[in-house]
């Protein structure tokens, strides 16, 4: 079981690199563990604990990653859909203009307790499963404060991860899945 659980960490942690093909297999991995009846709530700490630090290790390298994303400096010779699209998201976030002016307008309504407020609401929307963590984490890098956006990390993946470990170990009990 503890081997099983550190797969799933494992996994958890390396989900938001590639969203389509890992994060269901986390889902069933988790699934699979509930009807080993393991204890929910290990595994929800441990999935959990692993979606937020997932979202920290983003949060510490986007901007190190990012920068260095650039695939070929000259688009007219990109062939490839992938390169084109890293090309067009790094000729976007380098003019800091286009961002400066969304930034200026947010920092003006972070300055008002309601904006704060809002903004940290925002914040758990973004990490329940609707975006990605990597789109979600880029866009509030600058707009609420780490203790924060941990907090929201931590609310927002409980609220993916506890209610679908709990429904599952119902569904297994109703059925009386023996493994």
């Amino acid at each position: 079981m503890v081997f099983q659980l550190f797969l799933l960490w494992i996994l958890i942690v390396v989900s938001p690199l590639v969203p389509p093909i890992l994060v269901p297999l986390s889902y069933s991995m988790t699934g699979a563990l509930v009807v080993q009846k393991i204890d929910p709530w290990i595994l929800s700490l441990v999935s959990v604990a692993a979606a937020v630090i997932a979202d920290i290790i983003i949060w510490k390298m986007q901007n190190f990653v990012i920068p260095r994303m650039t695939i070929d400096e000259d688009p007219a010779k990109d062939t490839n859909i992938f390169s084109r699209i890293i090309n067009k998201m790094n000729s976007y976030f380098k003019k800091e203009e286009r961002i400066g002016r969304l930034s200026v307008k947010w920092e003006k309504y972070l300055e008002k307790r309601s904006g704060r407020i809002i903004t940290f609401l925002f914040a758990i929307f973004c990490y329940v499963p609707v975006i990605p963590d990597i789109i979600a984490t880029r866009i509030l890098y600058k707009k609420i404060k780490f203790p924060y956006f941990i907090i929201a990390a931590i609310i927002g993946k409980g609220i993916t991860h506890i209610p679908f470990i709990f429904l599952g170990k119902t569904v297994v009990q109703l059925l009386n899945i023996k493994i």
